[in-house]
């Protein structure tokens, strides 16, 4: 399935149905499109699996439909306020993926234009953001003055945005790319304003989650899959890998992994990137190639382990894990990473 999720299959789709499959949420994580990591975060796919699941059902409650069928517990499916312990297994529909040919330097999507099939991933990642946080790609695709802000630079700190923005990415390429509203509508033969439609909801949801726990939902994505003439929500959303939050001045997410690897391992951030830019311009697929380093531990992957579990616990409203309140474990996250400067 990729570097922190694993998928088993109980059922294979056909053209004319979906399937089933268990989405396994595994202690491994990835940043900067890397992969799997040298280091596992314990306790992180439960913590995950459970914030994708509370996710899914509040937007099922609210007219969105998804993917999601239920965590496993003993054997037994099960939805989030019956479950009695942690799980790291979510059931789901399964589609077909049509995977886009790599020939001539870029991809060919002509098979969305006529889909052998009436269930199918969506080409597509949209992002959504309602801040624009330190480390945020943003930054470097805009300026201030390009989402209606009154400031010439970008400040030391996360700024809210007037509106949300959203974004279409690639998702099935070797390398992400973002591409316009356009060429998006054109890749996955459906059209963009329904998707974004669709996104803006998720978005808007998880939002207020964020406002009633008392953080902040910086940005995010989603990813949809086209069942028999409807668009619905696919793998997983409003977690802390998905989505980026703020609490008390400090990201609670998976970008503290990211800032970790900038401060201590800078150089193998910046091979990654050049490598990226290098693929990009030449027409290279395996841009993963092009990196003669690679990365090492950070160090505090225990203290992270504790910020994803008292995390979850507090986005889904439930005590499901022992572990200290979350407002001391980031003072000590903040602490660690200012060590790290």
């Amino acid at each position: 399935m990729g570097s922190v999720k694993d998928i088993e299959v109980i059922e294979e789709p056909s053209s004319g149905s979906v399937g089933q499959a268990v989405f396994t949420f595994s202690d491994r994580y990835s940043v900067f499109d890397w992969g799997e990591m040298p280091e596992h975060i314990d306790d992180k796919g439960e913590a995950l699996a459970l914030m994708g699941a509370y996710t899914f059902e509040r937007l099922e409650r609210n007219g969105v439909k998804t993917h999601y069928l239920g965590l496993e517990e003993d054997g037994e499916i099960k939805n989030l306020e019956n479950l009695e312990t942690p799980s790291n297994k979510m059931h789901v529909k399964l589609v077909n993926v049509l995977e886009p040919e790599f020939k001539e330097e870029s991809y060919d999507y002509s098979d969305y234009q006529n889909p052998p099939n009436d269930n199918y991933l969506v080409p597509l990642e949209i992002i959504y953001r309602n801040r624009i946080p330190i480390g945020s790609s943003a930054r470097g695709r805009y300026s201030p003055a390009d989402l209606g802000l009154e400031m010439n630079d970008w400040p030391n700190e996360a700024v809210s945005l007037n509106e949300p923005l959203l974004e279409a990415s690639t998702k099935l390429e070797e390398q992400d790319r973002y591409v316009s509203d356009e060429e998006a509508g054109n890749m996955s033969g459906l059209s963009i304003r329904k998707i974004y439609e669709k996104a803006a909801k998720v978005n808007e949801i998880i939002t207020e989650r964020a406002e009633e726990i008392g953080m902040q939902h910086d940005d995010g994505k989603a990813e949809f899959l086209y069942i028999g003439g409807n668009i619905a929500v696919g793998d997983v959303a409003g977690t802390f890998d998905e989505d980026r939050f703020t609490f008390q001045g400090m990201q609670v997410s998976k970008e503290v992994l990211r800032q970790g690897y900038k401060k201590r391992q800078p150089e193998w951030v910046d091979e990654v990137k050049e490598a990226k830019e290098k693929a990009k311009k030449e027409g290279i697929r395996d841009w993963k190639d092009l990196v003669n380093t690679e990365p090492q531990t950070l160090g505090f992957e225990p203290l992270v382990s504790e910020m994803y579990r008292a995390g979850a616990n507090k986005y889904v409203g439930r005590e499901l894990f022992d572990v200290r309140k979350l407002s001391e474990i980031m003072d000590e996250l903040k602490d660690t990473l200012e060590d790290s400067s």
